[in-house]
């Protein structure tokens, strides 16, 4: 049975944050509505979705571009989510599971990475 995008532990995984991002700015006050809850939900969908449109990509390349935005938008939702910290949105105990979560997020995502390039290398 071929893999499916649901198969994919990196997309599990980044769904995973994208939901806890969801809820922890829920809570973040109105001034913050156009700009760090925004943006940190973008980026954490964006996290995801990327993920997903590289794996349903047909050429290597593709694939490997579409994974590389995923780790961009990535490293925006750990930015994102110091600066939450740091404005006293979320607790320390809070951004350090979410820092755990978007480590795991991008090891899972570098499997990926890993594995096209492998693949690459072995046809060429």
């Amino acid at each position: 049975m071929p893999l499916k995008l649901e198969d994919l532990k990196a997309w599990q995984e980044a769904r995973k944050l994208c939901q806890e991002i969801y809820n922890i700015t829920s809570d973040y006050p109105k001034s913050e509505e156009y700009n760090l809850k925004k943006h940190s939900r973008e980026s954490s969908r964006g996290t995801a979705s990327n993920i997903a449109e590289g794996f349903g990509r047909y050429f290597f390349k593709e694939s490997l571009r579409f994974y590389g935005i995923s780790k961009g938008c990535l490293h925006e939702v750990k930015s994102d989510l110091y600066i939450s910290f740091d404005n006293q949105y979320i607790s320390e105990e809070i951004l350090q599971n979410l820092i755990i979560q978007c480590d795991l997020v991008e090891a899972k995502t570098n499997g990926l990475i890993s594995n096209v390039v492998n693949k690459m290398n072995s046809i060429a």
